[in-house]
């Protein structure tokens, strides 16, 4: 998850210049302009992640979780306005709660995760695809919980709804994907 994080920073960074006057100006036409205190919260976002990482890494998921959620309480620039970069970042961060909670397993606090991580992701994008897979990974799990339970019926309705949300996922990816090949020939697709 940090190499999402990581690109993210280097695409905001890659995609603009730094004038005399601190300010970090897009050169994309039409791009919000990417600024010091956005590159700030990039930043701290990386540096969460890679501290996330290092707990997961001696199986302290607990310490990897509140690593991810002190992020994701952080204050953010521009209060009141979307910035994709950042946006993209936290709902990044929600899906490897959620994926970390699965874990546990906690698949309520997965889906919570899941939940607050679609608000930043409303538009079909990689992110909210992504979101939807963990989603589904979540109903798997809570379907496989349902039949050690002797709950078949309420299984066999989670794994409905784990399908449904792989089929979801699949469909924002390929938007994604049709997009971009839309726009390497010119629209002609």
């Amino acid at each position: 998850m940090t190499r999402a994080i990581l690109l993210a920073a280097c695409l905001a960074i890659v995609a603009c210049h730094t004038p005399s006057s601190g300010e970090c100006v897009s050169t994309e036409p039409g791009a919000t302009a990417i600024d010091t205190e956005t590159m700030a919260f990039l930043s701290a976002a990386r540096a969460r992640h890679h501290e996330a990482d290092t707990k997961e890494a001696t199986n302290d998921v607990a310490g990897a979780v509140a690593a991810l959620e002190q992020l994701v309480a952080m204050p953010r620039p521009h209060p009141g306005t979307r910035v994709s970069e950042i946006e993209e970042v936290l709902a990044d961060t929600d899906a490897r709660i959620a994926e970390l909670r699965l874990r546990a397993p906690d698949v309520d606090g997965a889906l919570r995760a899941v939940t607050d991580g679609l608000t930043h992701a409303a538009e079909p994008t990689y992110f909210r695809g992504h979101l939807l897979e963990v989603e589904g990974i979540a109903e798997e799990t809570r379907a496989k919980a349902l039949d050690v339970a002797g709950k078949a019926d309420d299984a066999k309705a989670a794994r409905a709804r784990a399908v449904d949300l792989f089929h979801q996922s699949v469909d924002i990816q390929e938007k994604v994907i049709d997009r971009s090949l839309g726009a390497a020939d010119g629209g002609t697709r």
